[in-house]
């Protein structure tokens, strides 16, 4: 897909990388926009990196895109500031973050990110179980 990494993410050096995981069954993705000149992306990395060992069982993939050595693909998705953070699931953007986060505000993402792709609904993500009717008095 790209350039192996030693991480716990993937780094995505080619536009087709990106266009494998855009596809509909490309599975779920946290994507990172950087830069090295970044400080709030350098601030940011070690969470992104933590997050992403924390969550290597689960059925979502962490890629990073360094938006100076690849402007193609940050342009591609309109990134105009960094860090950005897309998460993707099965080719469809469902959420993004622009600004760094930490460990437990990326975490809570992420948690979401993998309740839409089970496909949860909103009374299951938010109250963890399913809808029930409220008791009416007659």
């Amino acid at each position: 897909m790209a350039a192996s990494s030693p991480n716990a993410y993937t780094t995505l050096t080619s536009p087709e990388a990106v266009d494998r995981l855009m596809q509909p069954d490309g599975g779920t993705w946290v994507i990172d926009f950087w830069a090295p000149w970044c400080g709030p992306c350098r601030a940011m990395a070690p969470h992104f990196e933590a997050v992403a060992r924390d969550l290597a069982n689960q059925p979502v993939r962490f890629a990073k895109v360094d938006t100076e050595a690849h402007p193609e693909i940050g342009a591609a998705f309109h990134v105009q500031a960094i860090p950005t953070l897309i998460f993707v699931h099965n080719g469809e953007i469902l959420d993004v973050s622009v600004g760094a986060l930490d460990s437990a505000r990326l975490r809570k993402k992420v948690d979401w990110l993998l309740s839409k792709a089970r496909g949860e609904g909103f009374f299951t993500r938010f109250f963890g179980g399913t809808k029930k009717s409220p008791a009416h008095p007659a």
